[in-house]
Order: C-alpha cells, then sequence, then structure tokens
C-alpha cells in the first residue's frame, strides 16, 4: 500500500472513531464513562489533526475552501434559530 494510501485510511479511520466516541458521549448517562469518552475523544482529535497536519505538507490532502466571515456568521444565526426554537 503506498503512503498515501496509508494516510488516507488513518485518517478515515480516526474520523470514524471520533464520530463513534461522540455518538456513544450524547447516549450515556454515567458521568465517569462520560469522562472516559470524553478524553478518548480529545485525544483521537489530537491524533487527527497530526496526521492531517502531515497528509496535507505532503499535499495528499487538500483541505476545504477558506470561508468568509459573513458566511460563518450567518451560519451562526441559522443554528441560533434552530436550537433556540
Amino acid at each position: 500500500m503506498q503512503e498515501q494510501a496509508m494516510v488516507t485510511d488513518a485518517l478515515n479511520s480516526i474520523n470514524n472513531g471520533i464520530k463513534a466516541l461522540s455518538e456513544m458521549i450524547v447516549q450515556t448517562d454515567n458521568q465517569e464513562l462520560r469522562q472516559t469518552l470524553q478524553q478518548m475523544r480529545n485525544q483521537a482529535e489530537t491524533c487527527q489533526y497530526e496526521i492531517y497536519t502531515i497528509a496535507k505538507s505532503k499535499n495528499y490532502y487538500q483541505p476545504a475552501r477558506q470561508v468568509s466571515q459573513q458566511e460563518i456568521d450567518s451560519l451562526k444565526s441559522t443554528l441560533s434559530s434552530i436550537t433556540s426554537q
């Protein structure tokens, strides 16, 4: 397997793991388990960012385009109106 494919596979696996951990966190009532899962998710996010940085530096990954402050503000406003309902 080529390096680029391995890096991409690693990113996909970690991303899926982060999603799974996030789903478990919101569904658990046990505070100790919740904290443990949050720590695991935080560690996975750190690892994901390190691999992402490597992938980006080697041009294996092209990030999404940068958005304007206006687009960010618009999204925040939309999300605020949805969550306040």
